[in-house]
């Protein structure tokens, strides 16, 4: 407890108190769909922390890892431990860029992009799960409302 109040990862998800907060909702959903997420990757031997990197990669090779960075909104350490991980695991190179002798550039080798397709059927059975209660109309709706919220 925080000066009276719970600090809101350590509220309890069924606790009345966050029904009605926005933050509170979306970060027990988030919670609850990397929970899923963690399980099906872990199934194709694929950690959490790369699978972004991975799926950003499958299509824009060819691009620095300050760039993925910024793309994927990581903070440069974490990005560059996930190319590390990717490359570790033989999933990515970097190769000299063309232009800059100082600059190298991130692809995915064949077995990076044979992961990689492998993992849109993750994300849509993670989707369908997350979703299994809404009609197509309010898959729409909460979609179209979170794309709104984020400025999308």
């Amino acid at each position: 407890m925080v000066r009276g109040h719970y600090l809101m990862t350590q509220i309890p998800e069924g606790e009345h108190i966050g029904r009605n907060s926005f933050g509170f909702l979306i970060q027990t959903l988030a919670r609850r769909i990397d929970a899923g997420m963690k399980e099906r990757l872990k199934e194709r031997d694929i950690d959490i922390k790369i699978f972004a990197n991975l799926m950003f990669l499958s299509g824009n090779e060819g691009v620095t890892q300050k760039e993925i960075g910024n793309r994927l909104n990581f903070p440069d350490y974490y990005t560059s431990r996930n190319v590390d991980a990717l490359i570790k695991q033989g999933f990515a190179e970097r190769r000299p860029d063309p232009n800059s002798r100082r600059t190298t550039l991130i692809y995915l080798t064949d077995k990076g992009r044979a992961k990689a397709a492998e993992l849109p059927a993750v994300i849509r059975a993670s989707n369908e799960e997350t979703l299994a209660d809404l009609s197509a109309k309010e898959r729409e709706q909460v979609m179209a409302l979170l794309q709104k919220v984020l400025g999308l």
